[in-house]
């Protein structure tokens, strides 16, 4: 049987009542297909949406999200001194 994570959506409810996405420049590191990122990108600004999966990022990718930035990273490698982000997002990463 699969794993259904967050089915009664307590998750995106705390992430609604913490921080107002809206008009945000945000890292979402661990990001994998994407689940959380289509929830909370079309308020933000930006998004850069990392994962060491390439095969998550390609799903990701092809969800279309023109102002997600997703790329085949793992956090250790994420070294930009340019990176500016107001909303520094980790859920379900180790």
């Amino acid at each position: 049987m699969p794993i259904t994570e967050d089915p009664e959506g307590h998750e995106i409810s705390a992430l609604a009542a913490a921080v107002s996405f809206a008009g945000r420049r945000v890292l979402e590191i661990g990001c994998g297909e994407g689940r959380l990122t289509a929830r909370y990108a079309p308020a933000a600004a930006a998004v850069l949406a990392i994962d060491p999966d390439a095969d998550a990022i390609a799903h990701l990718a092809a969800e279309r999200m023109p102002h997600v930035d997703a790329r085949v990273l793992g956090v250790e490698q994420l070294d930009d001194p340019s990176l500016h982000a107001d909303i520094v997002l980790f859920a379900w990463s180790l």
